[in-house]
């Protein structure tokens, strides 16, 4: 038997009632990979054009349907390399989505006006739908997209939890089955949607958030800033997609990112 809550109003307040649904064995499914059949396009890389497609996947590129966290410390590049690959996406005529959690129009204005490659990216800000965020990222994300990146996750579950008086963990699992959903194609426009989500790393590199958003991703890439902080550089500790998991360098600068697999010169 599943256990399932739903919320009711009680006098301005929102109170957690515990509700069963009984569960059928006949849900259960068992499938066989060779009678799999998904489109091909699933096999057809996004391709930044960069030194990072290298490293996305064995192909060249962000592959579509796929669930890749980047994680790495304030400051350490995270959002500004995220943006990069979303800009040179929808330059390409794909379909881009930034869920900005972090900063508001105003905060976000500043930031292109730095970056002026990231001005074409569509963005939604978090900040304006605290109340009904469920309502709000499942109706938008039913619109289609190839890659929809969020930044960060911990700022939309922190946006649930408060929003409907649940658990962190209810969160996740709404969040997680909600990009499954999109991953295989389960939107109005049939899009295989690939997400890229930030997450934040304390002061003393340990992960924020439980090992669950860790696991049910299939790439897991960290950002790291050094201690001077003139060098920056992501390595991919995990990559279905690619067989690679050597560390790249970046640099951010003239209002663009640039890429090496060098260390920088002192």
């Amino acid at each position: 038997m599943k256990i399932q809550e739903r919320k009711v109003e009680t006098r301005g307040r929102k109170k957690k009632v515990v509700e069963s649904k009984e569960f059928n064995t006949n849900d259960i499914q068992l499938f066989r990979g060779e009678n799999l059949k998904f489109n091909e396009s699933l096999f057809i890389p996004f391709k930044t054009g960069k030194e990072i497609d290298m490293l996305l996947s064995t192909d060249g590129g962000l592959m579509p349907g796929v669930n890749m966290m980047i994680a790495g410390g304030p400051g350490s590049g995270k959002t500004t390399l995220v943006l990069d690959m979303l800009a040179s996406f929808t330059k390409q005529g794909l379909k881009c989505l930034f869920l900005s959690g972090e900063m508001d129009q105003i905060g976000h204005y500043k930031y292109c006006k730095r970056m002026p490659e990231f001005g074409c990216v569509q963005t939604l800000f978090l900040k304006d739908y605290c109340e009904n965020i469920k309502e709000v990222l499942e109706y938008q994300f039913d619109q289609g997209y190839d890659i929809i990146a969020v930044d960060s996750i911990a700022e939309v579950l922190e946006m649930y939890k408060d929003a409907y008086n649940t658990t962190e963990k209810s969160a996740e699992i709404w969040f997680l089955k909600l990009q499954d959903q999109m991953k295989k194609g389960n939107n109005s426009k049939n899009y295989y949607t690939s997400f890229i989500n930030i997450q934040q790393m304390t002061k003393g590199n340990e992960f924020k958030g439980s090992n669950r958003l860790k696991h049910m991703v299939e790439s897991y890439c960290e950002v790291e800033r050094s201690k001077d902080g003139l060098e920056r550089s992501l390595h991919f500790s995990k990559n279905r997609d690619c067989d690679k998991d050597f560390k790249m360098y970046f640099a951010i600068y003239d209002g663009d990112v640039h890429y090496s697999f060098a260390q920088a010169e002192e």
